[in-house]
Formats: structure tokens, sequence, C-alpha cells
């Protein structure tokens, strides 16, 4: 007797399926950027010292914006952009007097996002596409030197903005590390300058991944460093990244504060936090403060990077979906627009003080 198959239709109507919404991702994010972006950047500039920082100081508080003068639908009809105004208090202080004088500026009108997820600019429908970028945080390669036949390995530091940082081993087992993929100078010189001061400490920090007997990469290092101190490896540092200028301490030490450690000018983001924290299993805390770069990431990628090459470890494929991540509409406002407008606006402010 044949059995009786029961037949299945794929085809019938689904009850209690979620509603779709194809444009919740870009609203969602253009609600961060009014709620939180717009309040983030206007801290990153605040507060505005004139160039000398004795006589004026400006200081940006709280924002507002308000409620659109008309409608998308006339917006379109009219060839008008459907926008808000913007507007801050401003504090403004004469550090002579100690007089302060506050006041609520319009900064401009800030182009608002429709129910659709559109823009209208000039009465034309305009959309903010999303972007699949690379992450910021730590990586490793390893390429083949062809004149030795070995496999040289390769680390980046890559941060969401600011200088990017390359450590590399030459076939002459010395660690290099490579500031904007420019001049480069010793890892022992950058550790140095990162309070890592005598050859011992340095030793100390790294006799358990440098083991290969035949490949002594720290004393191959050490061997062509000349400096003895953090001040030694931070004028190193700027004599390699300004050549011709005089080597002052403390325009070194302003340069390298600048490059890495000052949190205007270096940010790995909470993204970039995150994964060179399990990157490079630390335990640094996930906050603002901790979005520079360490000591602890120099310590363990250059740790990471000597145990590589001694065969521990893996290298990373940056095209992988895991090393990238979505951009949206609020970050990319925030960043290409916004920010680049806040930054000629200080300029512009700091002129006008002097």
């Amino acid at each position: 007797m044949i059995s009786k198959t029961t037949r299945r239709n794929f085809g019938k109507t689904e009850k209690n399926l979620p509603e779709l919404d194809l444009a919740k991702v870009q609203k969602e994010s253009w609600q961060w950027f009014l709620t939180e972006g717009i309040a983030i950047e206007l801290t990153n500039i605040s507060p505005i010292d004139d160039f000398t920082g004795k006589n004026w100081q400006l200081i940006l508080g709280q924002h507002s914006l308000e409620e659109p003068s008309i409608s998308p639908m006339v917006a379109q009809e009219k060839g008008l952009t459907f926008s808000s105004p913007l507007k801050i208090t401003a504090t403004l202080i004469n550090k002579r007097s100690g007089k302060e004088v506050s006041q609520e500026v319009f900064l401009g009108d800030l182009p608002q996002m429709t129910p659709q997820g559109i823009f209208i600019i000039n009465g034309i429908e305009r959309a903010v596409i999303n972007q699949l970028v690379r992450s910021p945080g730590v990586y490793f390669f390893q390429e083949l030197d062809v004149s030795s036949g070995r496999m040289l390995s390769k680390a980046e530091v890559r941060p969401l903005h600011g200088s990017w940082l390359e450590f590399e081993i030459s076939r002459g087992d010395i660690i290099f590390a490579r500031i904007d993929r420019r001049k480069k100078v010793l890892a022992s010189i950058f550790l140095r300058a990162f309070g890592l001061e005598s050859n011992e400490e340095i030793f100390k920090m790294f006799e358990k991944v440098d083991k290969d007997p035949n490949h002594k990469y720290l004393q191959a290092t050490l061997a062509k460093d000349n400096t003895k101190s953090k001040a030694e490896a931070i004028l190193e540092i700027y004599r390699k990244l300004r050549p011709g200028e005089p080597a002052v301490l403390e325009n070194a030490e302003s340069l390298f504060q600048n490059l890495f450690l000052e949190s205007r000018r270096y940010d790995l983001g909470k993204v970039g936090r995150y994964k060179a924290n399990k990157r490079l299993s630390l335990t640094l805390p996930n906050e603002k403060s901790t979005w520079v770069l360490t000591r602890q990431d120099v310590i363990g990628t250059i740790s990471y990077l000597v145990g590589l090459q001694n065969g521990i470890g893996r290298v990373d494929d940056i095209d992988h979906l895991s090393n990238r991540r979505l951009r949206q509409v609020g970050e990319l406002v925030a960043v290409n627009a916004f920010r680049v407008g806040l930054l000629r606006l200080e300029r512009s402010i700091k002129e006008k003080m002097t």
C-alpha cells in the first residue's frame, strides 16, 4: 500500500509577521545625530580660546533645534530646503576682567529627514547611502620577503580618525614603527616615548614572546637604539617627523601628545577600543578616556607581532566582514559635514579673538 504524502503549501499567507520598515535604520541613525551626535561634536571644540590663551574664551553650551517652518511637500513644490534652525547658547568670557556674556546664537539651518528617510534639498529628494568601511582596531599581516625567503610580520593600528601607526619586522630582525606611512623609527624608541625607558624594562616586558634563539628581535632592535630616556626618544621622533626644524623638547612633547594622546586628534572610537581589547587580550574600559593610544596597546601589539613572527598567532583578513562596520547617515553627516563646519567655525572664531 502506497503511503499518502502530506502536501505542504509554502505559499500561504503568514500571520503576525513583524512590520517591515526599510527606512528604519536611516531614521534611527538620524535621531542619534540629533540627540547625541550634535552635542558630542560641539563638546569636541568647546571651549574655544584665543591663540594666546590669555584674553578670551568662548564656551558653547546647550543647543536647540526648532520645528521646520514648512512641510516636506511645500519644500518640494517651492524648490526649498526642508530644514530646522539650529541655535546654541554661547558664553564669552574675558579672562582679564572675568566678565561673562551669554547669548543664544543662530548657527545655521540644519536639513531634516522626512518620515520616508530622505532629505529635501532645494526641492529635490536626496538620500545618504550607508557605507561599509574597515573597522578601526589592530590588524596583523605577513608578507614574503623575496631576498631572504622569510615571511615577515607587520601590524597596523587603525584609528577612527588620527595618525596611522604601523609596526614591521625587517629581514635583519629589527622592529620598526612607522607613523602615517612616512618616516620610520625603531620600535624601542616608541616604547621609551610611552614610558619604558630602560633596556631592562623592555627586555622584561617581552621575554615571554621573544624566545627564538636564532632571531632575537628585541636585542637586535635595542642594539641600533642610541636613546636612553623618554625625553631623548620623543626628540628623536620629532627629528624624524620634522627634519630641518630645531628639536626643542617642549615642541616635541606637544607633537607626540597631539599625534596619539589627544582625543580631539586621535580617536579609536568605541568600536576600535572593543576590537583592540579583543585582539590583544586587554581589559581596558571602553570609555572616552581610553579611546586614545595607550602604553598597553603598544606593548600588546609588539608582543603579538613578535609572537606571530615566531609562529604563534594568526593573521587578519582586512576584507572579512567581521573587520568591517556600517557607517550610517548620522555618523556620516556628523563626521564629514558637521565636524568640518565646526572646525572652520573654530578657526574663524580664534582669528576674530586676536
